[in-house]
Parts: C-alpha cells; sequence; structure tokens
C-alpha cells in the first residue's frame, strides 16, 4: 500500500451484500457487520457490459463503477473511478479470472465446478496465499488477508456473470508440413 491508495479501501474479515432496496440508489451494501464498506446500484449482464455501469459508492463517498472494455477478444469487467481510471481490471483465464489492480494481482477461480451452472463457491488466491472465499448464494465473503475493495465489487460481478466470450470455441491448428 503507498500514500495513493488509503488503507480504508482494503478490507478484512466477513462481509455480506445485502439487499436493501429494489428501484432506488443503493439495491445492495456490502457490510461488514453494521458497518457500510460500499453502497452498490443494480447489477445485470447488459447494464455492465453495454450500459453505463453499475454504480458503487464507497463509505468514504468515493464513486466507482463496474462497467466493462474489449480485451482478446472478450469483454471483461473493469472498475473506474468518476475520472474512468481503472481501479481493478478482469482477465479472462484457463477456467479462472485474474484481478490487477496498481498494488496487487490476484486469481479467481471456482472451488467446486458444476456442470449445468456457475459454480457457489469461489477462491481468490494471491501468489500461493489464498486471500479470500466468495460464495454466490447468499452473497458473501471471508477475507483472511487485507483485499482490495475493488477487487472484491469486481470478483463479485464475476461470480454473478463472468466474462463474454469466455467460453467461445476456440480451435488451435498447427500445421506441421
Amino acid at each position: 500500500m503507498d500514500d495513493r491508495t488509503p488503507a480504508h479501501r482494503y478490507m478484512q474479515g466477513a462481509a455480506d451484500v445485502v439487499r436493501v432496496g429494489r428501484f432506488r440508489f443503493p439495491a445492495f451494501e456490502l457490510r461488514q457487520g453494521d458497518e457500510v464498506l460500499a453502497s452498490l446500484g443494480r447489477s445485470g449482464v447488459i447494464k455492465i457490459m453495454f450500459g453505463r455501469g453499475q454504480r458503487v459508492e464507497l463509505a468514504d463517498g468515493t464513486a466507482w463503477r463496474v462497467r466493462a472494455m474489449g480485451n482478446a477478444g472478450a469483454i471483461c469487467p473493469v472498475v473506474v473511478d468518476a475520472q474512468r481510471r481503472r481501479i481493478t481490471i478482469s482477465y479472462p483465464r484457463e477456467d479462472k479470472y485474474a484481478l490487477n489492480g496498481r498494488d496487487y494481482g490476484c486469481v479467481l477461480f471456482a472451488a467446486k465446478k458444476r456442470r449445468f451452472s456457475r459454480a457457489d463457491e469461489w477462491i481468490l488466491r494471491e501468489h500461493e496465499t489464498e486471500v479470500a472465499t466468495f460464495t454466490r448464494y447468499p452473497a458473501s465473503l471471508v477475507a483472511n488477508e487485507p483485499v482490495h475493495l475493488g477487487a472484491v465489487i469486481l470478483a463479485f460481478a464475476l461470480i454473478q456473470h463472468g466474462i463474454l466470450g469466455e467460453s467461445k470455441l476456440r480451435f488451435n491448428a498447427r500445421w506441421d508440413g
């Protein structure tokens, strides 16, 4: 952490995503006990991938959005601030997602894969350390190490919606001749 990334942008311990409204902002809150870490607007694939993005407001009033950008044939979610500077970026990898920020890089992967639906339990790993465990239903996490809120918010978006283009067929042909 440096002085450009305040310590209050990191969280550790258990947190839940709680529904607090339907049609107004905030629709959800990321809570750690009684403390609200971030207020979240309504989420959705169309809104994040093609629309204005999901609105996020941190406890200190900082405004972020979960939007999308094109990368290597996939449309990847990204967390940006009010000046559209990237806070956290996601990239598809083989059966997992890479999450990168200014001071961190981690990998999000499914702990138990399901056959016809998205996994319910996900693990966030930085190098060889399991930093956090996420559950899809109910939306919650347990962070063993400090985790940046940008990575937490983007991980919940990836767990719910994934990355467009990640499952398209790829054909690797090699001609030896």
